[in-house]
């Protein structure tokens, strides 16, 4: 089954969701159709009781994420920084689910850790229970620019928040009834991460050689090729992925050794290659991405279903990774997967959450 049986289905009413319904997926002018969303998320069991946090949900993955939990009745609270992109997802869920329950409670920027700081201040504040922390938003290629904060923009956006995100709202989850689950978005690309913790060294990763330095072979021939240039914005992009998957490895260490498995797991997860505005954005360093999206992308709902999989599958267990099944992990219906390259290298799971500690000057104690 490709959904490896990881829901109890139910005669809950789907509204079916066509990727051109969505205007705001369609703004840089690639349109690519749904393939296993639509059909996939009916299967996902009522989920009534349960509150989860995404953020950038206002677009892409985490859009469609928030909208297939709150179409199965789960309070979803969207954490993103532009508040009025938030709100206008908010009110298109709820046009496709008029019984949906989503809110925007805080602008919440990944680059500015203050506002991080104060969304989960006001979430905790104004809610009893976390369910599911999805840390999905994420930029991709980007130049080296330094956050407020001090951080190279990549790392501070797609994991350093993150991390101070889980750490602020740790409490919570681990004192909500049942099993919680954070969830970090990874990618495939974490595969050629190879961090050194040090600022300096993080501005400019190594990267994994990999087998018979394959690796080598690809930085500096096929992503040229592909128009994947300057090297070094997707570096830094691949490190802040790697991040990701030890993060989210590191914690689930800490949650084992503490005996709170029953109470909470950490998961990672890989969208395949999906039609999102992150290709756009990061058009600098991806030439030629309209081509490559129209010819080799799947659908952005269609890359929510790793997120979706690894946030409600019955058959995940921490510490896994899901992924797409079909064409080398680019696309297809969510499995559970495996991570490559650095991905297992406990030592450097350990290191990254020290460093992340001393970047925040705070101890994450679990």
């Amino acid at each position: 089954d490709a959904k490896g049986s990881d829901h109890t289905h139910n005669n809950c009413k789907t509204t079916s969701i066509s990727m051109t319904s969505r205007s705001g997926e369609a703004d840089h002018g690639v349109t690519v159709e749904n393939q296993w969303y639509d059909d996939w998320i009916k299967d996902i069991p009522d989920l009534s009781e349960k509150v989860a946090i995404v953020t950038g949900g206002n677009s892409g993955t985490g859009f469609w994420a928030a909208n297939a939990l709150a179409a199965k009745g789960c309070t979803v609270v969207l954490a993103c920084r532009n508040e009025a992109k938030a709100n206008a997802a908010k009110d298109e869920i709820i046009g496709y689910h008029p019984k949906a329950k989503v809110e925007v409670i805080a602008v919440m920027d990944n680059m500015d850790l203050a506002t991080v700081k104060s969304f989960a201040d006001t979430f905790n504040k104004k809610y009893d229970r976390l369910d599911y922390l999805l840390n999905n938003a994420g930029i991709m290629a980007q130049p080296l620019i330094e956050s407020k904060d001090g951080f190279d923009i990549q790392f501070q956006t797609n994991h350093l928040a993150h991390f101070l995100l889980t750490q602020l709202l740790w409490d919570k989850m681990v004192n909500t009834e049942g099993q919680t689950r954070i969830v970090n978005h990874s990618s495939g690309a974490h595969k050629l991460g190879c961090p050194a913790f040090d600022k300096t060294k993080m501005d400019d990763p190594p990267y994994n050689w990999g087998i018979l330095g394959f690796n080598a072979v690809l930085w500096h021939g096929l992503l040229p090729i592909m128009g994947m240039k300057p090297l070094d914005n997707w570096k830094r992009y691949g490190t802040s992925k790697l991040c990701n998957v030890l993060f989210t490895k590191e914690l689930q260490k800490k949650i084992e050794q503490a005996g709170i498995g029953d109470k909470v797991m950490a998961v990672a997860c890989h969208p395949g290659y999906a039609n999102t505005n992150l290709q756009n954005v990061a058009k600098d360093s991806m030439t030629n991405w309209e081509k490559a999206n129209s010819g080799n992308a799947q659908s952005a709902a269609d890359g929510s279903l790793p997120l979706l999989l690894s946030t409600i599958g019955k058959d995940v267990k921490g510490g896994d990774y899901c992924e797409p099944s079909l064409s080398s992990n680019f696309k297809g219906p969510p499995i559970i997967g495996k991570v490559g390259g650095n991905g297992d290298n406990a030592e450097m799971a350990g290191e990254l959450w020290t460093y992340s500690e001393e970047c925040l000057d705070s101890k994450f104690d679990i």
